[in-house]
C-alpha cells in the first residue's frame, strides 16, 4: 500500500510537471511579439514566380504585390501585414499563355503572419489566399495558406510553398489539375522600401 501511494505521488508529480511545461510553452508562444519599422504601405516585386501542381507548373515572368504592414512594437504575429493587390504577368504552362486573377483586395486581403524567428529572418505564412488560373481548356481556383519567411538584410519576402494551398471544387484542367490537388507557390518578393521585422 505504501509503495502504491509512493508511485501514485511520483506519477502525479510527473504529470504536474508535464502540464506545467505544456502551459509554459503555450504561454511563451502566445506572448511572442514583433516590431515592424517603419511599417505602412509597401510594394514588392518578384521575378519568375511559379505555381506547381503535381507535374504541372505555371511559370510567370513577374509578379507584383502591394499592401500594408502594421507599425510599432509589441505586435502579435497574426495578420502582421496585408496584401491588398497581387498581379502577375507573362504566365504560361508549357508555353501556352495563362491568366492569373488574384482575389487580394482591401476587403479580402491575403494576410502575412509571423510565426517565429530564425537567424536574421522572420518565419511565417500567407493566409486567406485565393486566386484563379485560366487558359486553354483549363480553369482552376486555388485557396489556402502557403509558407514563407522575411529576410531583413535583403528586404525580401520568400514564399516557399507548403501549407494548405489547394485546387478548389470545380477545378478542371485537361485532367492535369483536379479538386483537392495540393499546390506549391514559390516566389521571392523584393520590397521597394526599407521594412524591418524583428522579435521582440
Amino acid at each position: 500500500m505504501r509503495r502504491f501511494a509512493r508511485n501514485t505521488a511520483i506519477a502525479a508529480a510527473a504529470l504536474a510537471s508535464a502540464v506545467g511545461l505544456s502551459i509554459s510553452s503555450a504561454s511563451a508562444t502566445a506572448l511572442a511579439t514583433y516590431t515592424v519599422t517603419p511599417g505602412g504601405a509597401f510594394t514588392a516585386n518578384a521575378t519568375n514566380p511559379k505555381l506547381t501542381v503535381g507535374t504541372t507548373t505555371l511559370n510567370c515572368a513577374s509578379s507584383q504585390a502591394k499592401g500594408t504592414l502594421k507599425s510599432g512594437s509589441g505586435l502579435a504575429g497574426a495578420q502582421l501585414g496585408s496584401i491588398t493587390s497581387l498581379t502577375f504577368a507573362g504566365c504560361t504552362v508549357v508555353g501556352i499563355p495563362f491568366t492569373v486573377s488574384s482575389a487580394a483586395s482591401t476587403s479580402t486581403p491575403f494576410y502575412i503572419n509571423a510565426t517565429g524567428t530564425t537567424a536574421n529572418h522572420i518565419d511565417g505564412n500567407i493566409s486567406n489566399i485565393k486566386a484563379t488560373i485560366t487558359g486553354t481548356g483549363c480553369n482552376a481556383t486555388f485557396a489556402g495558406t502557403t509558407n514563407g519567411w522575411y529576410e531583413n538584410t535583403t528586404k525580401t519576402l520568400h514564399v516557399t510553398g507548403g501549407g494548405s494551398l489547394a485546387a478548389q471544387s470545380g477545378a478542371s484542367c485537361l485532367g492535369l489539375i483536379t479538386a483537392g490537388a495540393h499546390a506549391d507557390f514559390v516566389a521571392n518578393y523584393v520590397l521597394t522600401g526599407q521594412q524591418t521585422i524583428t522579435s521582440p
